[in-house]
């Protein structure tokens, strides 16, 4: 192991520490969150480098009208926590270390899967901070409260497709990578995300609006998956799918 790999090891936990005291991350989600990292870090600095990109950001984005989010007890104002980190991390830190063995095509979805994390956070955290009240992805006549699973906003639509651009961008200057094809695995992981969210996602209904969270006593529920779930099948099966396509085809 070279020294510029050992120091970014024992960085690590300070980095999630900080972030935990600055409230961007609990104590189980900075050390699910130490983990991933260090997985990333083995399959190469410069993945490291684009995973913290989208840490970094994802961070500061979620910080946007916070009091206005807080007051309308919209999530992720309380700091990531160890659930959300496996959901997105899993997929990416598994990727990483078939990368680490041999199978080359992973570093590509490695990426892809960041680029997801990143355009699904962008999006959603620009589009309930400015995006006004978002439509269902899969039903665009209904309109529902910001941050239900599957409602989508222009403002919200062009955060994702910046979000994965930019990781698509790092991609290329940093790893050489294709960065078009980055850039559309993530903006189709954050739109199928959407839909996932949309159709399969666990909701209230409570006096006739659809929310993530129980909002009433007698509320009527609907979908079976989780938000972390959605992530995560979301992140591994286009992984997935781009590395067999790159072997077999």
């Amino acid at each position: 192991m070279d020294l510029a790999l050992l120091g970014v090891f024992a960085a690590v936990p300070l980095f999630a520490l900080g972030a935990y005291k600055a409230g961007f991350i609990n104590m189980r989600g900075a050390i699910a969150g130490t983990i991933v990292a260090w997985a990333l870090a083995a399959a190469g600095l410069a993945v490291f480098a684009i995973f913290m990109f989208f840490f970094v950001s994802a961070s500061l984005l979620t910080r946007l009208r916070g009091s206005w989010k807080a007051q309308h007890g919209l999530k992720d104002v309380a700091g990531r926590s160890i659930a959300q980190v496996v959901g997105v991390g899993t997929p990416m830190a598994l990727f990483a270390l078939l990368y680490i063995i041999g199978v080359r095509q992973a570093l590509t979805a490695t990426v892809a899967a960041i680029a997801i994390a990143t355009a699904d956070t962008w999006a959603s955290e620009v589009g309930v901070a400015y995006g006004g009240r978002p439509r269902l992805i899969t039903k665009p006549w209904v309109r529902v409260e910001p941050g239900t699973s599957g409602g989508v906003t222009p403002a919200g639509t062009l955060a994702s497709l910046a979000g994965a651009g930019a990781v698509g961008l790092l991609s290329y200057l940093l790893l050489g990578l294709n960065p078009f094809v980055v850039w559309g695995l993530g903006f189709a992981g954050d739109v199928l995300d959407s839909i996932v969210g949309a159709v399969a996602q666990r909701k209230y209904i409570c006096n006739g609006v659809m929310y993530d969270e129980p909002r009433c006593l007698n509320y009527e529920a609907t979908g079976f998956l989780t938000n972390e779930a959605v992530n995560l099948l979301v992140e591994a099966s286009l992984g997935i799918a781009y590395i067999l396509f790159s072997i077999y085809l």
